[in-house]
């Protein structure tokens, strides 16, 4: 007479314990894994980005790239162009401008963003997407609001003007584009893709007629809580500096040398967003 071999109640739920057990260790270092994968794919894209700021700055006299181009209430219809668009040249491929770990970041929602339609002239559609890049741009001190509206060589009012590579002593150490976020939910949770530009944490030295409020470090619902800037990889986030490095840093790397609460640049030296 033949006998079968069975497990018996016990033995599947030690199994089946295990299995649960080696689950919970493995997925957070699979989700790690996939995570860091796409913070090198975002490595790349600061890093194509930092070099087209770099060769637009050298065929332009040796001026920084302004974050924007025009005079006329940000309508691309009347000449407006973002940073993004005036290096775009140099880097022909509009994909840099998103995250892998930006979820929110789509052509879709970047149109919604502006108010802008699929069927809208794609300088229309290239402007709503330039605005909605991840790569947030340090305009403070890079490219200072001017009052006065100058007018460039060929006859055009620019409100932005791009700093001169002369005037940059720290390129090593000047924050140029980080991680950023368009806005965030009511719960705190970013949504919108990313933007065109963050705020230093001080205006102190930056020689700019306006600036667009700073950071709000208590404001846990804000988006300028960290001044645009956001930490979505395992923490922190992509930087790159001026000299086009690009280095993961947290929010604690952002602050020194300045008081976020009082806006005071306590030791210039090593403030990062200074030009100086």
């Amino acid at each position: 007479m033949n006998r079968r071999n069975a497990f018996t109640l016990i033995e599947l739920l030690v199994v089946i314990a295990i299995i649960a057990i080696l689950a919970a260790i493995l997925f957070p270092v699979f989700a790690q894994a996939r995570e860091k994968a796409r913070a090198i794919s975002c490595v790349s894209n600061f890093k194509q980005g930092a070099t087209a700021i770099a060769m637009y700055s050298q065929d332009y006299d040796e001026t920084m790239v302004p974050l924007q181009y025009g005079c006329c209430g940000y309508d691309p219809r009347l000449g407006e162009r973002a940073w993004l668009q005036l290096v775009q040249p140099y880097i022909k491929n509009w994909g840099i401008r998103r995250c892998p770990s930006d979820g929110t970041n789509t052509d879709a929602q970047s149109l919604a963003n502006m108010g802008y339609s699929p069927s809208d002239p794609d300088y229309v559609k290239e402007y709503g997407y330039a605005l909605n890049t991840d790569l947030g741009y340090n305009y403070l001190y890079l490219s200072p609001f001017s009052a006065a509206h100058p007018v460039d060589s060929a006859g055009n009012f620019v409100s932005f003007l791009g700093t001169g590579l002369g005037n940059l002593q720290k390129p090593a150490t000047t924050i140029m584009l980080v991680d950023s976020i368009w806005d965030r939910t009511a719960g705190g949770t970013p949504t919108g893709g990313g933007n065109w530009f963050i705020e230093a944490p001080s205006w102190w030295y930056s020689g700019s007629y306006y600036w667009f409020g700073g950071w709000q470090i208590d404001n846990n619902t804000s988006w300028l809580q960290y001044g645009g800037t956001w930490p979505r990889h395992t923490g922190g986030m992509n930087v790159a500096f001026v000299d086009s490095h690009v280095k993961f840093q947290r929010i604690g790397d952002l602050l020194t040398g300045v008081n976020p609460r009082t806006r005071e640049v306590f030791d210039r030296p090593n403030y990062k967003w200074s030009r100086d």
